[in-house]
Order: C-alpha cells, then sequence, then structure tokens
C-alpha cells in the first residue's frame, strides 16, 4: 500500500516561503496557502498576501510553489503577527 505525503495543515495562517536558488531576502508572503497534487508534484497554492510585493502588484493573486524547491518556510498566526515581526527585525537593522 502506498503512503500518503503528509503536509503541513496551514489552514488561516500567513506562511513565508523561502525557495532554493533565489535570494535570502526574496521570499513569497502567502494566504489562503494549502496543497495541491498538480503534474504529478505537490505544490503550495496560496494567493499573495497584501504587503508583499512593492506596489502591491500581485497582492491577491493565486501562486503555485514547488514544494520540492521549498528551503524554509515561516508560518505566522495573522498578517499583524507577520507586521509586527517584520517591523521588529527592520528597527533592528536600522541600529547596525
Amino acid at each position: 500500500m502506498a503512503s500518503l505525503m503528509q503536509f503541513p495543515d496551514f489552514s488561516n495562517k500567513i506562511v513565508l516561503v523561502y525557495l532554493m536558488g533565489r535570494p535570502p531576502d526574496d521570499g513569497v508572503l502567502l494566504e489562503h496557502a494549502g496543497f495541491e497534487i498538480q503534474g504529478g508534484r505537490p505544490f503550495i497554492i496560496g494567493y499573495f498576501a497584501e504587503g508583499a510585493s512593492a506596489n502591491d502588484w500581485v497582492a491577491g493573486v493565486r501562486t503555485a510553489l514547488a514544494w520540492d524547491t521549498v528551503q524554509q518556510y515561516f508560518v505566522f498566526d495573522s498578517m499583524e503577527d507577520y507586521m509586527a515581526r517584520a517591523s521588529q527585525a527592520y528597527n533592528a537593522e536600522q541600529f547596525h
């Protein structure tokens, strides 16, 4: 019997995803994320979160990220949680 792949539950969370081969500061911020199999490969499917890109030109656009290209991800309880933590990091950088 084939085993089923287990995927994290991103329900009602904000997910910051870093992909292999991309610059370390080039994460993808998703909301309403979940998993979908396309072409036999698992993908994280979600929508670009508002505030995730310059001028929010992709806010609300659906995207798919190949699960096997994910290097690291962070799960936040809400957009407010993400923004508070991101502003802490930004403020800390200003003092170095």
